[in-house]
Order: structure tokens, then C-alpha cells, then sequence
């Protein structure tokens, strides 16, 4: 279940053409290790985004400040293109980190 949110997180974080609320997360280099996903009890999965210029690896000088995170935003944009069957239940911007929840919805 962890693979599949990955990887279409890795999807839509790194298009070419990604929503507006989602260009102030860092692109995903190094999937298992920037996005560190963990499995809840409730079998919601939970991961960590970096905001730009706070990524795993960063070249250059890091931003005095870092950008504003829409977190409903940033929650109807990665519903709106997630495949089906995922969807984002919370995300929480903690400065540093921006954690988001997902949860894998049973299809019948």
C-alpha cells in the first residue's frame, strides 16, 4: 500500500505542470528517504514533504525564510490529482516539514 502512495506522490510532486499550492514543496530526489512513509493504526499512511530549499540534500544557500504553505490548498490539490482510491485526509505544516495523511480507500 506504501509503494503505491509513493510513487504517486513522486508523480505528482515532480510533473512539469503541478498545481499552484504545490510548487512551494521541494521535488522529491530520493523518495523512500525524503518521504519516510509510516503506516497508522487507523492503515492510513502518514508523510513527510519538505518545503523548497529545505530538501533532503539542498544545493545552494537555504532561504532566509521558507515559503507559505497552504495546507487546504495543499490537502484539495493532491485530492484533485491523486489516483482513485487515495485520498488526504490532514496536512499539517510544521516549518521545517509539511506531513500528510493519506488513506487508501477499499474499492469494492
Amino acid at each position: 500500500m506504501s509503494d503505491r502512495i509513493v510513487r504517486a506522490l513522486v508523480e505528482v510532486i515532480n510533473a512539469p505542470t503541478r498545481p499552484l499550492a504545490l510548487r512551494s514543496l521541494a521535488y522529491i530526489k530520493y523518495p523512500a528517504r525524503e518521504l519516510s512513509p509510516q503506516v497508522n493504526p487507523d492503515n492510513s499512511i502518514t508523510v513527510n514533504l519538505a518545503p523548497y530549499g529545505n530538501e533532503y540534500k539542498h544545493r545552494g544557500p537555504r532561504p532566509k525564510t521558507l515559503p507559505h504553505i497552504d495546507t487546504v490548498a495543499v490537502q484539495a490539490a493532491l485530492n484533485a490529482v491523486l489516483p482513485d482510491g487515495l485520498s488526504v485526509t490532514a496536512v499539517h505544516d510544521h516549518g521545517t516539514k509539511v506531513t500528510v495523511k493519506i488513506k487508501e480507500e477499499k474499492m469494492l
